[in-house]
């Protein structure tokens, strides 16, 4: 466990971090036995991790009465919203789970994930820190490292303030390294998590319908928390070739960050009870994509069966292009 002495957080028995100014920016200052490792920029961590939304400034476009998404219309081509979302998606794209740090050879490495979400600080400031503490936990778990010291981070360059929530976890160098990436053609993509009709607070919602602000993406803390350990199993027995947590932009832009190191693409099929923008686009937390080898593919689904999680098969890889519901959305090079 962690614990703290005046600005140092002490982890586990020689890792230590601390959270200072530099020049106007915070930095986390990182110690391992009672060395100085390194001193990472804030907007470093960020930028590295799947991060929901940068704090950008945004002007208000109130949908002026209570939201539903009965009210917001679907779209009639799906890659076109694609193509507009992909124009603001690309310029923050993230392509890791957390920010890792090693020392010794033989000791544990520090994992630094980040949560947060700038549009949800309208509404409800508790509910806020609530959603970026579990985004940051989502990508913390990706890597199969468990939480044991988390900080608030102060804003930072000249965006304005949103609770931005940082997760430090351990992670024991026999565990199996994991990866946003797809590995190769043929692999299985399955969607680890329940899915909701929701697009609240989506880049969906605010880019292309110009709806903002709107209530905070749902979640459910409990099987969250169930979802996230069944998850360190799977990676502990190097079960899963890759792994992303379902933020920004949905299932799709998930997906499609997945593909991008190895230009793999992906044949999927949505959800027929939830409406395919939603599906797609739709932010809701606690949602995981998982691609798997053909040889751990039995082990994989009877782990998250036996431990009554959600798992869903979505597809699976291809050489590079993409398809939704047969139709074909194009080739991953398009997205670049």
């Amino acid at each position: 466990m962690a614990k703290k002495t005046k600005d140092i957080i002490e982890i586990g028995d020689k890792w230590a971090c601390a959270l200072r100014e530099q020049k106007g920016e915070p930095f986390i200052y990182c110690y391992y036995n009672e060395n100085l490792i390194e001193e990472i920029p804030i907007s470093v961590v960020v930028k590295c991790t799947p991060f929901n939304h940068l704090p950008e400034k945004e002007a208000k476009a109130p949908f002026g009465g209570t939201f539903s998404i009965d009210l917001i219309p679907e779209p009639k081509s799906l890659q076109r919203v694609a193509t507009a979302l992909n124009e603001v998606l690309t310029k923050s794209s993230q392509q890791s789970n957390a920010y890792i740090l090693s020392a010794e050879s033989n000791a544990p490495s520090l994992a630094i994930a980040t949560g947060g979400n700038s549009r949800h600080t309208y509404d409800d400031p508790e509910l806020a820190n609530m959603v970026a503490t579990a985004e940051a936990s989502l990508n913390l778990a990706s890597t199969g490292a468990a939480p044991v010291a988390f900080f608030k981070l102060p804003p930072y360059l000249d965006q304005r303030p949103h609770p931005t929530l940082g997760l430090v976890g351990l992670l024991p160098k026999e565990l199996p390294q994991t990866t946003t990436a797809f590995g190769k053609k043929g692999e299985m993509i399955y969607l680890l998590g329940r899915s909701v009709e929701d697009i609240a607070s989506s880049e969906y919602l605010y880019t292309f319908h110009n709806i903002h602000p709107s209530p905070p993406s749902q979640m459910n803390p409990k099987e969250q928390s169930r979802l996230q350990t069944v998850l360190v199993e799977a990676i502990r027995n190097n079960l899963i070739t890759g792994i992303h947590s379902v933020t920004k932009g949905g299932v799709f832009f998930t997906l499609l960050e997945s593909s991008m190191p190895n230009s793999i693409g992906f044949d999927i099929t949505t959800d027929a009870e939830i409406r395919e923008d939603a599906f797609l686009f739709g932010e809701s937390l606690g949602r995981f994509i998982a691609s798997v080898s053909e040889e751990n593919d039995v082990a994989f689904v009877d782990l998250f069966t036996r431990n009554n999680v959600t798992i869903t098969t979505l597809g699976h890889t291809t050489k590079g292009e993409i398809r939704v519901d047969d139709i074909s959305y194009g080739f991953v090079q398009d997205y670049e």
